[in-house]
């Protein structure tokens, strides 16, 4: 049975003692995000007051985890960050969406090894610069915005990298020249044995400088079951894929938007949890993309969920080519002169919260409901008996 607008939070507060208990190893930065998710808009975290002067109208608020990884506060940065990235764009020309995958029996090592991600980040950029360079394809720089997910449809875990590649770019005397393809300009077999290559000699310089931790593949510390094992990846086909070609900026960034902020499972897909167990709705890709639902205990799905937690610090998105953050404000100016168009910049970037939600939801959240005046946001932490009268009453009324 289901009752609540976040499921995945209840989920959460019902199974999380257990979990801990059968996962005592646990990472402490999984389980800080476990907890968060756990106390979101709950009041655990404390509440927002904000009171109209004017009338006196008082409204309370549950504090937000504000955690990268829950999923019941993140569609405001979502929004935000589709619109950031859209004034990046370049209007006119095309976009293409390119998936990279590595094989699964990487999965184990990248486990152990957060690096790894790291590591297909930059063998999958270096792959399309190079490549683009090449007056074959483009013979130019393009800007690239990458996407890293490491959840399938049933929370299983499938690190894969989502990058929107941009069908234009700057060539070394300056200039902005677009491909003269149709369709995605680069030949997938080209572009898989390039990503391979890049990968794979990156990880055999990291396993012959001893930077591999192997605790989850103790056989490959013998030498000749990592030759083994590396030449089995280097006959496996690397596949990436074009998933979709966009037609101007259009719904590029957009489409993208949609893997930059989701977690690996959204509230809505949570169809039940009772008893001890969870169901929820996914797709199978294996038979037509139809709609099944998987039945888990809810600390199995507590498990699926924490697996797809990035280390501290680690960034899912990531911008290169023109688009790389020390040059990107150059770059862009360049091309709109070259182009006769003109650069508004990115006007988001420093807006306050009260600005953010106006320009995305176009909601004044500082307007009082009742008499259109301006509500005071009331420090956080103040005692009851410091807030205005009607504050007072409000806040007792929470208590």
């Amino acid at each position: 049975m289901m009752t609540t607008e976040y499921p995945i939070r209840e989920i959460f507060r019902l199974y999380l003692p257990e979990y801990r208990q059968q996962y005592p190893q646990t990472h402490p930065n999984v389980l800080k995000a476990a907890e968060a998710i756990s106390r979101c808009k709950t009041g655990e975290l404390g509440y927002n007051v904000s009171y109209c002067p004017e009338c006196g109208t008082t409204e309370i608020h549950a504090v937000s985890c504000n955690n990268r990884n829950c999923p019941c506060c993140q569609s405001a940065l979502e929004r935000k960050w589709e619109l950031e990235r859209n004034t990046e764009l370049i209007k006119g020309i095309a976009y293409y969406h390119v998936v990279f995958t590595i094989p699964e029996d990487l999965n184990g090592l990248i486990r152990s090894n957060p690096s790894l991600l790291g590591l297909l980040f930059s063998s999958a950029r270096d792959t399309l610069i190079s490549l683009c360079k090449d007056k074959k394809f483009m013979g130019a720089k393009p800007g690239i915005i990458s996407v890293l997910h490491t959840w399938g449809q049933k929370l299983n875990y499938h690190p894969h990298l989502h990058v929107c590649i941009s069908g234009g770019g700057i060539t070394p005397d300056g200039r902005f020249v677009e491909t003269p393809h149709k369709g995605f300009f680069i030949p997938l077999p080209v572009l898989a044995a390039s990503f391979r290559g890049r990968y794979m000699c990156a990880l055999k310089r990291m396993y012959d400088s001893g930077e591999l931790n192997l605790s989850s593949a103790e056989k490959l510390e013998d030498p000749l079951a990592w030759k083994s094992f590396v030449n089995d990846l280097f006959g496996m086909k690397w596949i990436p894929f074009v998933k979709e070609t966009f037609n101007g900026k259009g719904n590029a960034v957009k489409y993208l938007a949609r893997y930059s902020f989701r977690t690996a499972i959204a509230n809505s897909r949570i169809v039940s949890f009772d008893d001890g167990s969870v169901t929820f709705r996914y797709k199978d890709y294996a038979d037509g993309s139809k709609e099944k639902e998987l039945t888990v205990t809810g600390v199995e799905f507590i498990r699926r969920f924490l697996q797809h937690i990035p280390p501290s610090g680690f960034h899912r998105m990531r911008l290169s080519g023109y688009l790389s953050n020390c040059c990107k404000s150059d770059y862009l100016k360049l091309i709109h002169r070259l182009r006769n168009v003109i650069y508004i910049g990115n006007p988001y970037r420093y807006m306050k919260i009260d600005e953010l939600m106006l320009a995305l939801y176009n909601r004044d959240i500082c307007a009082c409901p009742n008499c259109n005046g301006r509500m005071e946001r009331l420090p956080r932490g103040m005692p009851c008996s410091q807030l205005p009268l009607p504050a007072q009453k409000a806040c007792l009324a929470m208590c």
